[in-house]
């Protein structure tokens, strides 16, 4: 008999690749989504890719509220897995930083937890996305600190934020610590497995090409925005020092620990290497035809140099022990499937 995951925030970016990875595998998915509006285009398109998938979708309008997900976990006792990626990610919302970040992650995240633990017994395994956010450090620390599974980010609501990165970045750590408490403290214990996946910016093109459009997603718009950089810049391009990951394998590893025993109740720190605006310059110059003449080369001698001092340390052995030497998907395909997928959309 197929397992039936539960998927919420299923119509996000890397929800889609995990709904996508979850029906080639032959699960049951019940996705959660905001409207309807949201989740009807997904259901004709996953249908037309797996015509012998079962996916439904539920409405749960706003995440955050108390009950939220109570009605999804009591109507559909056939759910045996739950995938969580419901979070706030969208710069610029006009409300306060708790309320746009730190109050729905962390709602959201025990909402979901409190109504599996009440109403959903049969449940094995959660699975919650969370980020490099919750790992990362500040200041110094942030380039010579070697970031493992077991790093957390130091920040403090109440005399650290000050911007939207920051509140994301708290609303992240605040989040994943609020689910790994529950865990603890629930009495009698909880019958399933919690599980984190903490990756860093996340590049790759969208599941499927109706969802592309003149602005990228959040984290790919980034690569755009090196585009933008004046292409008569000969100087050496930083931008940001930050490690990233492609979705197809953020997603892979969010349905991995519904088969690999020994990922379940870890923290899955995942990372295909270093990024900053040069050695992303330096791919679209070689490998993306459409850009090629168009945007500035910096100076692809300092990359290396760049990477040393602006971008963070790691080390993945805790993975390795568990999966082996899984070959992530490299930042040159991610951005080249990125670009290949907008220009196929949108002329050059």
């Amino acid at each position: 008999m197929s397992q039936t995951v539960l998927v919420t925030g299923a119509t996000g970016f890397i929800a889609q690749h995990v709904v996508n990875e979850l029906l080639k595998n032959g699960y049951t998915v019940i996705g959660t989504a905001r409207s309807e509006t949201k989740s009807q285009p997904l259901i004709k398109l996953f249908k037309e890719k797996y015509p012998n998938g079962n996916l439904s979708f539920v409405i749960v309008e706003d995440i955050s509220t108390e009950s939220a997900f109570d009605d999804v976990l009591i109507n559909n006792k056939s759910i045996t897995n739950v995938i969580h990626t419901a979070s706030p990610f969208s710069y610029g919302i006009d409300k306060s930083l708790e309320d746009a970040y730190l109050n729905p992650a962390v709602n959201g995240t025990l909402n979901i937890l409190n109504a599996i633990y009440k109403y959903a017994p049969q449940v094995k395994n959660v699975i919650i996305t969370s980020s490099f956010a919750a790992l990362k450090q500040y200041g110094n620390e942030y380039t010579t600190h070697i970031h493992t599974n077991e790093s957390w980010n130091p920040i403090n609501w109440e005399n650290d934020v000050k911007t939207e990165n920051d509140g994301y970045s708290a609303s992240k750590t605040y989040a994943e610590k609020a689910a790994r408490n529950f865990m603890i403290q629930q009495d009698p214990k909880p019958n399933f497995k919690l599980t984190t996946v903490n990756p860093p910016y996340v590049f790759g093109p969208q599941c499927f090409d109706d969802y592309v459009s003149n602005k990228l997603n959040t984290s790919n718009e980034v690569l755009n925005n090196i585009t933008k950089i004046d292409p008569s810049n000969n100087e050496p391009q930083v931008v940001f020092g930050a490690l990233a990951i492609d979705v197809r394998d953020v997603a892979k590893f969010h349905v991995l620990p519904l088969s690999n025993e020994n990922l379940q109740s870890e923290r899955i720190f995942l990372t295909s290497g270093p990024v900053t605006a040069q050695n992303v310059l330096n791919i679209m110059n070689e490998s993306c035809d459409p850009l090629k003449g168009k945007i500035a080369i910096g100076d692809p001698s300092k990359t290396n140099e760049i990477i040393e001092k602006n971008c963070p340390k790691y080390d993945l052995s805790n993975l390795k022990s568990i999966v082996g030497d899984y070959e992530f998907i490299n930042l040159e395909k991610s951005i080249v499937d990125v670009f290949d997928q907008y220009y196929k959309v949108n002329s050059v």
